[in-house]
């Protein structure tokens, strides 16, 4: 359990909060009723107190080296040194910082424009709406949608207290987030399968515990979901697209990135982006990803800033060879520095 806690506080530090808070209330419940106290505070609130520490000064210990305070998350330095809009709705935005490339201000205006969208009666129900389909989507589908028939026997279900609980307080946490995606809830997944799991016990002792319709029904769902298993892995392997493709991240780099790595000495890649950028450009296929140690890495990445501003780097990395790249084309192509079209 520890391991679990300190995996989600350097994963999701907010969700896995809002999980552990029913998680530790429950535990506490169960300590204090379990005799003798002594022997539970020995043998599970000590042992997890040590660990818990112990991952905490780790922890403590990172955000030291990365932002000066082992109080300070990374996270939070970049949020207030390039973002406006605010995590929760309840929040001000901030104010919007001089960006000196187009593509940060379009992505963090993109984020704002979500965060004021939230903040009206009909854009909080239009974006609550599209959270919710997009959970569905990722966690449910069609087959899993079906077992929630018996979810009304569920609510009178003792032994599902805890795990409706749990499961309520994580979502209404969720509520006041700007933004969700489907690897936030991802905390919550194993409560939400195991009140699925029980939707289906109950459906199949739905007309009495040899109902051939609860069992067959059941079963079905089973065989339709393995069914679908096996479809999509066919479906990968033989490069049939038979759904709507989740981000990749940019392959593209990928393939620059090993390119580059099979020649010798060490590389500078500038990357532009067509005059017509907004037309093509996605922003999710980012390509300025550098090493920690940036200036014993093989190769760093740039973004342009026009001939003029681009000398003090190119002064700093006087012995690298310099290329330049342009972001929106498809396939990338590198050009030597001194070969490239100047920017306009």
């Amino acid at each position: 359990m520890t391991s679990g806690l300190a995996l989600l506080a350097n994963s999701r530090p907010y969700e896995g909060l809002v999980l552990s808070v029913p998680v530790a209330v429950a535990m506490s419940i169960w300590l204090s009723r379990t005799k003798p106290v002594r022997r539970s505070v020995t043998r599970v609130v000590i042992p997890m107190i040590v660990l818990l520490s112990m991952f905490a000064v780790a922890t403590g210990y990172y955000y030291a080296r990365v932002t000066g305070s082992p109080f300070r998350m990374a996270y939070q330095v970049n949020r207030e040194t390039y973002a406006t809009a605010p995590y929760f709705l309840w929040q001000r935005p901030s104010p919007e910082p001089p960006y000196r490339h187009r593509v940060l201000r379009d992505v963090y205006r993109w984020e704002l424009a979500q965060f004021e969208a939230n903040r009206t009666v009909d854009g909080a129900l239009r974006r609550t709406g599209d959270k919710l389909a997009l959970l569905w989507r990722f966690y449910l589908g069609p087959a899993l949608s079906l077992p929630l028939v018996a979810f009304p026997w569920i609510l009178r279900d003792h032994r599902l207290r805890f795990a409706l609980i749990a499961l309520a307080v994580f979502v209404a946490g969720l509520a006041p987030q700007t933004w969700t995606f489907p690897h936030y809830f991802a905390p919550a997944a194993a409560l939400l399968y195991l009140i699925l799991l029980q939707c289906m016990r109950h459906m199949r002792l739905w007309k009495g515990r040899h109902s051939p319709e609860g069992i067959g029904i059941v079963r079905m769902i089973v065989v339709v979901c393995c069914a679908m298993s096996i479809l999509r892995i066919f479906a990968v392997s033989t490069h049939t697209a038979i759904e709507p493709g989740w981000p990749q991240g940019n392959p593209g780099r990928a393939a620059v990135v090993r390119e580059l790595r099979s020649w010798p000495g060490y590389q500078l890649v500038l990357v532009r982006y067509q005059p017509t950028y907004g037309v093509n450009h996605d922003a999710d296929h980012e390509w300025i990803y550098n090493e920690a140690d940036i200036d014993a890495a093989k190769i760093v990445w740039a973004r342009d800033m026009g001939d003029a501003q681009n000398q003090e780097l190119l002064r700093y990395f006087h012995d690298r060879k310099v290329w330049v790249l342009n972001g929106d084309q498809s396939p990338p192509r590198l050009e030597a520095f001194c070969c490239a079209r100047p920017d306009n």
